[in-house]
């Protein structure tokens, strides 16, 4: 049984019973929506024609926010509609990223997820949907797929029908007859001239289809009625991500001291990479609309969830570093191939503390530049730019420069500066990184990034202050030679300013992600 709609564009009048008998029947607050009427239009005076999209949750039948939720709270029912359990939200908001028709909202009482559920409640007892009740021209038309008898599905055998963004890989079950591509493709057609009846509210997505506009020779649609969506992952999932890649970096750059340093050298990496560890894992849970709730990442886990994979390897980190710091304090080390073992270990357990968030962005289906193919890669290189700088600052400390020798240094320079050529080298090669079958949207994503608004930071922060004057204060330190008395503060000074820049390049990619309108 798999039910959905079949939503009749030649019978739609805009008229908005839709949306308001299901705040009603659902109690949805203010500002949020689970069904919602876009205006579109096209032409130009005085032949100009305005188009209706009815916009709610798909009922995908491969749904990715039951994929990317990491509690299990949301789920398929056997009925085929997806549901949230509210007892079970953390309020994390995966699953309005993963999802790519916006078609989720966090409630401002609870904290928790909500959306369309076809008003199981009613579907229960045989009734219909209040939405479909309610449509004074019988445009919502409700049924079962998987019922060859149904309106629905002889709808859909008939071929005239369309759904949104099928190359998500969502299967979604609302299909669209009559449907003007403007109203459900959201590049086709952009805000920049203002909404009938209302205010646009001003954020991201507004900036973001300004300048697409600009950009474009003509819009061929303009949007002149849709509700607002704002993004959900603001600077603490960015300062998440720098205090991590810190955290996982240490361990990469720091892995010779890990393996035949002294106690106290191995003490102050431990130490330092636990307590930005510790950071991170703060920072997650205090970004959670419902953070008393966290601990269910952990007892009641869906491990199809790589937030809840991460969450085991933050924590399988953090043991081995809390091993290392008992190592150093008792000063008791096992034998020289169990050592080496260990740090190996604890790098790759570094490795992928700083790499998951690579493969949780993949399963943001809703984030296509999040989705870029070789992010695993980059976000492991900007942890060895991050720990690299870290180890390079550690020994301007007096207490530890007897500790870290001039080899160790050495190492450090040489993998901030290759880890640093990397990522530039990416940063060039972006353009070639399109997940496949979102093409389109990525490069829309990827113009905001280097010429729309958030290109001013990219270009002169996250690349000018991140990466090219690290590289150029480098060599020439390498230049001057170890001995000249300026090259440690150029060798400090490049540290310090790949660090800003790395920050830099984790809030842009936050940012810009969820710039780009997708309903």
């Amino acid at each position: 049984m798999q039910l959905g709609f079949v939503i009749d564009h030649s019978r739609c009048i805009g008229c908005h019973a839709c949306t308001v008998a299901c705040k009603s029947e659902n109690d949805v607050p203010l500002g949020a929506f689970r069904t919602w009427v876009k205006y579109t239009e096209t032409g130009e005076f005085p032949q100009v024609k305005r188009h209706f999209a009815v916009l709610r949750c798909n009922q995908c039948t491969n749904a990715p926010c039951v994929t990317i939720c990491p509690t299990n709270a949301l789920s398929k029912h056997a009925n085929g509609i997806v549901d949230v359990d509210p007892k079970l939200c953390i309020g994390c908001k995966s699953c309005m990223q993963g999802c790519p028709y916006d078609a989720l909202y966090i409630n401002p009482d609870s904290g928790t997820a909500q959306k369309c559920h076809f008003c199981e409640h009613r579907t229960e007892r045989g009734l219909a949907p209040a939405c479909a009740v309610v449509c004074p021209t019988e445009a919502i038309i409700p049924g079962d797929f998987d019922d060859p008898k149904s309106m629905v599905a002889r709808l859909r055998a008939m071929g005239e029908l369309e759904a949104r963004k099928t190359e998500a890989g969502t299967q979604p079950n609302v299909w669209y007859r009559e449907v003007d591509p403007s109203a459900i493709e959201p590049n086709e057609t952009n805000p920049a001239g203002g909404y009938l009846w209302s205010n646009q509210i001003e954020g991201a997505q507004h900036d973001a289809s300004r300048f697409l506009a600009s950009v474009e020779q003509r819009a061929s649609a303009r949007t002149v009625y849709d509700v607002d969506q704002q993004p959900m992952w603001g600077w603490k999932v960015s300062a998440y991500l720098f205090t991590k890649a810190i955290a996982g970096g240490l361990a990469l750059a720091g892995l010779p001291i890990l393996a035949e340093g002294s106690a106290r050298g191995v003490m102050a990496i431990a130490a330092l990479a636990l307590a930005f560890l510790l950071a991170t894992t703060a920072l997650l849970v205090v970004d959670l609309k419902r953070p008393e709730r966290f601990l269910l990442i952990l007892t009641n886990p869906n491990w199809n969830s790589w937030l809840v994979k991460g969450a085991w390897i933050l924590i399988g980190y953090g043991t081995a570093l809390s091993a290392w710091l008992a190592l150093a304090w008792f000063d008791v080390w096992p034998p020289g191939i169990a050592r080496n073992a260990l740090a190996v270990l604890t790098g790759v357990l570094g490795m992928m503390t700083a790499g998951y968030t690579a493969f949780l962005f993949a399963q943001a289906k809703g984030r296509p530049l999040w989705m870029m193919r070789g992010m695993f890669l980059h976000l492991v290189m900007q942890a060895l730019v991050a720990g690299a700088a870290c180890v390079l600052l550690a020994y301007r400390v007096p207490a530890l420069q007897a500790e870290l020798s001039p080899g160790h240094v050495g190492l450090a320079l040489v993998a901030l500066g290759g880890a640093v050529i990397v990522n530039l080298m990416h940063a060039f090669t972006k353009g070639q990184r399109a997940p496949y079958g979102r093409e389109r949207e990525y490069s829309l994503a990827l113009e905001l990034l280097e010429r729309g608004p958030y290109a001013r930071k990219h270009r002169y922060l996250g690349l000018g202050v991140g990466m090219l004057l690290p590289l150029a204060l480098l060599v020439l330190a390498y230049s001057l030679g170890a001995g000249h008395a300026a090259s440690p503060w150029l060798q400090s000074t490049a540290a310090i300013a790949a660090c800003v820049g790395l920050y830099i390049e984790k809030d842009v990619l936050v940012q810009a992600g969820q710039a780009l309108p997708i309903s």
